[in-house]
């Protein structure tokens, strides 16, 4: 199945994150909601002009009570939320626990996809160029953790089907961890590097590929023949 356009939560992470963003919506959505009906009552009580100083209060604790306290408990539970779920992307296992390491390199303009094999025997390495944009190609209900560096300047590895994007700085790796969808699929240029990063930042883009795990296999042994 080929598909364009935004792919799907294409994790388990992906989901997560995703209902954080309807949560994050329907709660602003609401508070816009009372402000406005806030503003309109006020307008609508007080819209006759007159010489007279409406009723003058100096305090209302309850009130100013509750509205300096729920915002704080929106924001806190907003923040622990969001904690848990970008935490458990961040938790990654050792090499050797996952279903699958990908080792993501950036560089100006490009992408480069290394598989590291078990035995350190084959590595197989997916180099995108000028006139070629390189696909990802992932393994369906599997854990992976990816490995990022940049070889020149900072760059960012977004792939909207993740809900997910993660700098990338030149001499340092970085890592983080998902487990992939049932969903399988082809999402053509979805991924982009998401950090300005020089003239031909636009053109830095890569596909993304789902498929099952038997076929990602098929897929590696062929890919290790060709090189």
């Amino acid at each position: 199945m080929r598909t364009h356009g935004v792919a799907p939560p294409l994790t388990e992470q992906a989901a997560d994150l995703e209902q954080i963003w309807d949560v994050f919506l329907l709660i602003a959505g609401g508070v816009g909601a009372l402000v406005a009906a806030l503003v309109l009552f006020v307008v609508v009580r007080n819209r006759r002009r007159c010489d007279e100083l409406p009723r003058q209060q100096r305090e209302h604790i309850p009130l100013e009570l509750a509205y300096t306290a729920l915002p704080l408990l929106i924001v806190a539970g907003l923040f622990a939320i969001t904690f848990g779920s970008v935490r458990a992307v961040d938790d990654v296992d050792e090499p050797g626990a996952v279903d699958l390491v990908v080792d993501i390199v950036g560089f100006q303009w490009q992408w480069q996809f290394t598989y590291p094999d078990d035995d350190d025997a084959a590595e197989l390495a997916i180099t995108g160029t000028d006139q070629v944009v390189p696909t990802l190609v992932l393994p369906a209900e599997s854990t992976v953790r990816f490995d990022l560096r940049s070889v020149d300047v900072i760059h960012s590895f977004w792939i909207p089907g993740f809900r997910f994007k993660r700098d990338m700085f030149p001499g340092e790796v970085t890592s983080f961890q998902v487990d992939v969808g049932a969903t399988t699929g082809e999402w053509r240029d979805t991924g982009v590097c998401a950090e300005f990063c020089g003239l031909d930042h636009h053109r830095m883009r890569f596909s993304v590929r789902i498929v099952p795990a038997d076929e990602f296999a098929r897929w590696r042994l062929e890919q290790l023949e060709q090189q």
